[in-house]
């Protein structure tokens, strides 16, 4: 004798009834609304990219996450892994800080349609090409249209864009820049007068290079044109970033008025802590 089975009901009741939820994606914004509080953002750089190390840093409470594609990583015209990297975010509670390879509006626009919020454009020299890259961010900028364009992607709810999508996105939305050459700190007073430029980040590696002095940060010329960076910056009221590793440098470079805090990362981290217990141990059994 074989299982009786109920006679099939097709779902013609409450299931069919109940509504469609359609809910947007929520995505961290650590960066822009710690700084609205007049705090300092705090970070780290993944050079493993790994979603789980990201989860890890928010865990951790740091407010964001430093994802360098300008010199590794996937192309900054590939996005897929753009999303992974939001959806590690937001399972730890930090936001990705998406330094790009570029500042072209194509890229920008992959970037923000995955879900980044921060965005980070490198070698900038002009005021003309920071205020290409805002726009590029932007649905309404300036007073008139922006280029963000329509997508149907993960910030735009795969197509089931709320009402208020692009108010939300241009109000969700933060796009700083890097400056690390001669040129730009010869043009910054232009570059920090860009409508909506949300802040500025020093990099004194490349700097020094410009410079002539590369990788010599202490050097009395790449230290004056740091100064000169963070005193133009803070004139204006755009939030200033730098790199600052250990306790004394970062607290320093906070009561400096830096906003944006970079504290390390995990390569260096696993060389430190790794690396000297490895030696240490090989002294102790030698």
């Amino acid at each position: 004798m074989g299982v009786q089975r109920p006679p099939h009901r097709p779902h013609d009741g409450p299931f069919l009834s109940r509504p469609r939820v359609e809910s947007r994606v929520n995505p961290p914004t650590r960066i822009r609304d710690t700084l609205a509080d007049g705090d300092a953002a705090l970070g780290a750089r993944t050079l493993t990219r790994s979603p789980a190390m990201i989860e890890v840093y928010g865990r951790l409470g740091l407010d964001f996450v430093w994802i360098d594609l300008e010199h590794g990583g996937p192309s900054g015209d590939d996005a897929g892994p753009l999303g992974d990297y939001v959806r590690a975010a937001e399972a730890g509670g930090i936001e990705p800080m998406i330094r790009l390879p570029s500042g072209r509006g194509q890229v920008i626009r992959k970037a923000l349609d995955a879900g980044v919020r921060t965005v980070l454009i490198p070698r900038v020299e002009t005021a003309e090409e920071v205020r290409a890259a805002v726009k590029a961010a932007r649905f309404s900028y300036d007073g008139g249209a922006g280029e963000r364009g329509s997508a149907s992607g993960r910030a735009a709810n795969w197509g089931a864009k709320p009402d208020d999508y692009a108010e939300f996105e241009d109000a969700t939305t933060t796009v700083g820049v890097m400056i690390e050459n001669e040129t730009a700190v010869a043009n910054l007073d232009d570059i920090l007068a860009v409508p909506e430029l949300g802040f500025v980040f020093i990099g004194p590696g490349d700097l020094s290079i410009s410079m002539g002095h590369p990788f010599d940060t202490g050097h009395p010329d790449v230290q004056a044109a740091i100064q000169e960076v963070r005193d133009a910056c803070l004139d204006a009221g755009v939030p200033v970033g730098r790199i600052a590793n250990g306790v004394e440098k970062a607290t320093a470079a906070i009561e400096d008025g830096y906003r944006i805090v970079r504290l390390g990362g995990d390569m260096a981290s696993v060389r430190q802590v790794v690396g000297d217990t490895l030696a240490g141990v090989r002294e102790n059994v030698k």
